[in-house]
């Protein structure tokens, strides 16, 4: 299982250090352990979780540009994908994951600190109504990120908002994303975005092909 994580990430071009390889097989063990008593996930298998988990959620890591104070937040983060997975393979971000669900934040805060992170923060909201609640919020992110929570459109209202000047709202979606690109170029353009690439990349240890929709938020 070791080889398949380092490798697959290799293949995605990420470099994992052996504190960051570490950390996962912990959260991965802690996800599985947590996952009998709180349902998570329905992927618990230890090849699936590395796969469908793990190198997903690092597909978008060589898509950012991360300096001092990075600042990201996943958005329906669930159990964590993508954006623990992000700060254990470059503990410098400084990482927000949000989800609606309390037992998922419940969850997330406990594996942040069982595994020693620092400068990531759990809150439990909904994407629109976090952003009432701290007005300050708005348009303070570098990026902001997303896996399968909504149809484009709606997601975009979700996200870019959260999002900076400059920065850049990526959105992971499957292989058949065509339809709802379409869908949200309005609404992309209304929240002074566009779209600036699209990439389709094969999951590595796998016949999955997801794509990630990239938006930069221009204004």
């Amino acid at each position: 299982m070791r080889e398949l994580l380092i490798r697959g990430a290799q293949e995605l071009g990420v470099s994992l250090d052996d504190t960051a390889t570490d950390r996962l097989f912990r959260y991965k063990e802690f996800l599985q352990e947590y996952n009998k008593k709180v349902n998570l996930t329905a992927i618990v298998d230890d090849e699936d979780i590395i796969v469908k988990h793990f190198l997903d959620s690092l597909t978008v890591l060589p898509h950012l540009k991360i300096g001092e104070n990075t600042k990201i937040i996943d958005i329906g983060t669930g159990a964590g994908f993508p954006g623990l997975v992000i700060k254990i393979a470059r503990e410098k971000v400084d990482l927000t994951l949000l989800d609606s669900l309390r037992k998922r934040i419940v969850f997330l805060e406990e594996a942040v600190k069982m595994l020693g992170l620092d400068g990531a923060e759990c809150h439990h909201a909904r994407a629109e109504e976090f952003l009432r609640q701290r007005k300050d919020i708005a348009g303070s992110f570098d990026y902001a990120l997303s896996r399968a929570v909504a149809a484009l459109p709606k997601l975009t209202e979700y996200c870019l908002p959260y999002v900076k000047p400059g920065g850049m709202f990526i959105a992971m979606k499957g292989r058949n994303y065509k339809d709802e690109v379409a869908e949200a170029c309005g609404v992309i353009k209304r929240l002074g975005g566009e779209i600036c690439e699209i990439k389709e990349i094969p999951l590595p240890g796998s016949d999955i092909v997801h794509s990630l929709v990239k938006i930069r938020k221009n204004k």
